[in-house]
């Protein structure tokens, strides 16, 4: 059994192109220090004295930043390319990280807060316009759950390591080292991709894959739809983020060390599971079918903070039942947007839909923060849990309206060669 299931771990990695891989490590080099956002509402209400709801504003601001910066990158990716921006962008990310450490003041924190966020969040849509120029239909939402595996590779060792390092050293080490860490992976970037001339756009007649009649995303209306489900949906998965550190803090009185640790169980989780659980299920069903699975475990994980159990149990169900609901969400909503972005538009489809998660960014920490100021920590479980059926019902219905969409078949509309971009 255990032999069967390693023979189809390794099988589900077969066909993925060479520049998938590439991208996917430097990735895992940018992930390996993301311990800032781990820590930083510990950080603002521990080591700052920010009070709760002050931390939820700064956390406001992170999610205006994630909001523009998805804008731009997406506008700079259809102009520029996809190279340019992911290496400048993660230049740029980690000079704003370093400088964060010797703010204090509130409104100083706010704005700072905003520039690391914006320079952070300008990389997705570049990043995500490269995935899908660099890989076929029939691998590309493995090619997704390969990034996601770089991503939560390093969410598995950073969190436990930045854990680690506040307890022993102290905050400095963690901004200095989440910022030298992008700043490298700007370097490993140049070094496996070295820049050449930009992507041409040009015919295939026998690509099949389909693309949206409608090829501006603005006027793609079942897109907008799911661009609102999909921040609604960001909106339940975030309190993992946000919240759910500063519950284990004050309500299991949990050191930063366990917290670390026990959220990278849930990078874990994803890297050993979700590449042979995607490969298992792509293509049986409708993506959207997968998301909605997904919500209801989103269900279960907050639910069970209600159950009468000891604490490291209630956790251990929470980091299960959310890994699974995120392997379920995730790569397939991403493929989805895939397979409705094509052509010079792409940029703004990727833009869009990473413009979803930054606008979550900003009402999900006000969102749990105030909430939890106000009525407490069980009334947002029991919220979160009615948002996650409210958002299943909105892709149940969606799906069913979009089964048989108004599609044009890719022999008419122009795809693009991959190749990397200039830098600028």
């Amino acid at each position: 059994m255990l032999f069967k299931f390693f023979r189809h771990w390794r099988d589900s990695y077969v066909g993925i192109p060479r520049t998938i891989w590439f991208l996917a490590l430097i990735n895992l080099v940018n992930r390996l220090g993301s311990m800032v956002i781990v820590f930083i509402t510990i950080y603002l209400t521990k080591e700052l004295h920010f009070g709760i709801r002050e931390a939820g504003y700064v956390m406001g601001f992170f999610g205006a930043g994630a909001l523009t910066g998805a804008f731009v990158g997406g506008k700079l990716t259809d102009r520029f390319g996809y190279y340019p921006v992911q290496f400048w962008s993660l230049i740029a990310n980690g000079v704003m990280l370093i400088l964060l450490l010797p703010i204090r003041d509130f409104w100083l924190m706010c704005a700072a807060v905003y520039l690391m966020s914006l320079t952070g969040d300008v990389f997705r849509p570049a990043n995500s316009v490269a995935i899908a120029r660099n890989s076929a239909p029939e691998n590309r939402t493995r090619s997704i759950s390969l990034m996601r595996m770089a991503f939560n590779m390093g969410w598995t060792i950073s969190p436990a390591v930045g854990g680690l390092l506040v307890a022993t050293l102290g905050w400095t080490w963690l901004f200095w080292i989440d910022g030298i860490t992008c700043i490298a992976a700007a370097l490993t970037l140049r070094w496996l991709m070295p820049p050449k001339p930009a992507d041409k756009i040009v015919e295939t007649p026998d690509n099949k894959e389909i693309v949206p009649a409608v090829q501006s995303p603005y006027r793609d209306r079942p897109f907008l739809w799911f661009a609102l489900l999909t921040m609604l949906n960001a909106v339940v998965f975030m309190q993992f983020l946000w919240t759910v550190p500063v519950f284990w803090k004050d309500g299991f009185q949990w050191t930063e060390a366990q917290i670390g640790l026990m959220s990278a169980l849930n990078g874990l989780m994803v890297f050993l599971i979700e590449m042979p659980l995607v490969h298992r299920l792509e293509g049986r069903r409708p993506q959207l079918s997968y998301a909605r699975m997904g919500l209801l475990m989103y269900v279960a994980a907050y639910l069970s903070f209600e159950l009468p159990l000891g604490a490291s149990a209630v956790a251990l169900m929470f980091i299960i039942f959310i890994s699974f609901g995120e392997m379920f969400v995730m790569p397939f909503s991403s493929n989805y947007v895939y397979g409705r972005s094509a052509g010079s538009q792409q940029g703004q489809y990727m833009a869009l839909y990473t413009m979803a998660y930054s606008i979550a960014n900003i009402l999900a920490p006000l969102f749990g923060t105030q909430v939890i100021a106000g009525w407490g920590y069980s009334t947002l479980w029991y919220l979160l849990s009615i948002l996650a059926v409210v958002t299943w019902v909105g892709f149940w219905i969606l799906d069913k309206k979009t089964s048989k969409p108004k599609m044009i078949e890719a022999e008419s509309a122009p795809t693009l060669e991959p190749s990397p971009q200039t830098v600028l």
